[in-house]
């Protein structure tokens, strides 16, 4: 059975605590995406990308217009945010979720480590942050919060 359709690049999918699939997708060259994914649901690829309004398909929940600053990657949810690696942004974004809403993307560590390739929470309540640099490649451990 298919789940969802009309996805190009999906690079993470995680559940929030309500039991909701986001999902963050690669745009072609504009248009990175979270959704937001329901069942039997059309995001438009290769009709349409980004949030264009359009009958019979599902508008992203976050846009971001230029790959320079995005290409999502791995996501992970803990509580009401959603955490981003990015790959060619080379930067950890978050999002704040409002039930199946979702806020305005904050970045952190912007350039500072490279391209984030995955996010991971640990049973400690931390993070670590995986990267994909080629050369060299690592783990940052974040601590959980206080």
């Amino acid at each position: 059975a298919v789940y969802s359709l009309g996805h190009r690049n999906v690079q993470g999918l995680a559940w929030d605590s309500a039991g909701r699939l986001w999902a963050s997708e690669f745009g072609p060259d504009v248009n990175d995406e979270l959704n937001l994914i329901q069942p039997g649901a059309n995001y438009g690829w290769p009709a349409v990308t980004g949030a264009p309004h359009r009958e019979g398909y599902r508008d992203a929940k976050v846009v971001w217009p230029s790959t320079a600053d995005s290409s999502p990657s791995g996501l992970e949810i803990v509580g009401s945010t959603a955490f981003l690696g990015a790959l060619r942004g080379e930067r950890l974004w978050t999002v704040p979720l409002s039930g199946e809403e979702a806020g305005a993307p904050v970045a952190y560590f912007t350039r500072e480590y490279g391209r984030i390739r995955d996010v991971v929470r640990t049973p400690d309540g931390g993070f670590w942050l995986l990267s994909n640099n080629e050369n060299p490649d690592f783990v940052l451990v974040l601590g959980a919060p206080e």
